[in-house]
């Protein structure tokens, strides 16, 4: 069943001036996407900063700027819930008051209140834009939060589109900052280059470079040279240009890696994954809870089934999406 019902929150928000119909994608089996961060969508009422916890004015896109509304409906209801599509920042290094820079995409499975966020646009006081912060950080930050049973039902179903529309517009987002034919590489993924060259046996730092080389020899051009992505047309990145992006930037080598990764992370909602694990300071839930994709996370990087391209999780994708035309030239 195709849903191409707009979800009621995104027709709220275009009858508001905050979106408009060209910002919105959407996949036929139920997902929306808005391609407008949050710190813009306020900044079209004239909310620029807030105030946090603790009293301090702090300005929204320091913190909002890579946070993006989305929506999976089905016949009986609507969920909305959060996504990162972040670049590589450095906001740290001005020393201002900022969320993290490293590069990646992450999709959190705890549902989000749009009516706060609804509520802060129509009455923009100091104390509904503490409310829609504290909800904000609540979807993608605070510990000890329950995920959404609609969103895992959709994202856990291995028959799901989602992680391919995500993983074409943040490719889409990142080669479109491409300046003089170029972006610089990531932080992180320099770090794990310079790590590959220093230990070359080492797996979890050559998985990433080697794969760089590969794409390099096959499309017959220096696609990456290891300090920086050539992009030949920044609007219309070639599947190969998007592969790189994907590799450098949330560690994945492929679309179908990329979308194992989000339905990994989705199977291990349950109870007893909440179980905390000797040494590791936290439980297998916790890390699932929000699919946080990005080249400098290696905490999955040896044993993954997401990182290996010949494993039943990536076939299975592979099987089921191989004509998606998210990943098409």
């Amino acid at each position: 069943m195709d849903y191409v019902q707009i979800p009621s929150v995104f027709q709220q928000l275009q009858t508001m001036a905050c979106l408009t119909e060209t910002d919105l994608v959407h996949t036929q089996d139920g997902f929306y996407l808005a391609y407008r961060s949050l710190s813009d969508i306020l900044a079209k009422k004239g909310i620029i900063d807030f105030l946090d916890s603790s009293g301090e004015r702090l300005a929204c896109d320091r913190f909002f700027d890579d946070w993006f509304l989305y929506a999976v409906q089905n016949a009986e209801r609507v969920t909305y819930g959060l996504l990162k599509m972040r670049e590589q920042e450095y906001d740290t290094t001005e020393q201002a008051p900022a969320d993290g820079d490293t590069p990646g995409v992450t999709v959190s499975f705890i549902s989000f209140d749009c009516q706060i966020l609804l509520a802060c646009l129509d009455e923009p006081s100091d104390i509904n834009r503490q409310k829609l912060n504290s909800e904000i950080n609540r979807v993608v930050a605070y510990k000890g939060q329950r995920h959404n049973k609609a969103l895992k039902k959709y994202f856990v179903n291995p028959k799901s589109e989602a992680a391919y529309l995500v993983a074409y517009m943040y490719t889409k987002h990142i080669a479109a900052m491409a300046t003089e034919g170029y972006i610089n590489l990531p932080e992180g993924y320099k770090e794990i280059y310079r790590q590959s060259v220093l230990h070359k046996t080492a797996s979890k730092h050559a998985r990433i470079p080697r794969f760089i080389q590969q794409l390099n020899q096959q499309s017959q051009r220096v696609i990456c040279d290891q300090q920086k992505l050539y992009i030949g047309d920044p609007q219309n990145p070639t599947l190969q240009e998007r592969e790189a992006i994907l590799a450098t930037h949330t560690g994945n080598t492929s679309v179908y890696s990329f979308a194992a990764e989000v339905e990994y992370h989705a199977k291990y909602l349950f109870a007893l994954a909440k179980i905390k694990l000797p040494f590791f300071g936290k439980s297998v839930y916790d890390s699932a809870i929000r699919a946080d994709m990005t080249v400098g996370d290696t905490e999955f990087e040896g044993p993954a089934p997401f990182y290996q391209e010949n494993s039943r999780i990536v076939k299975r994708q592979i099987a089921l999406h191989s004509q998606n035309l998210f990943h098409k030239e």
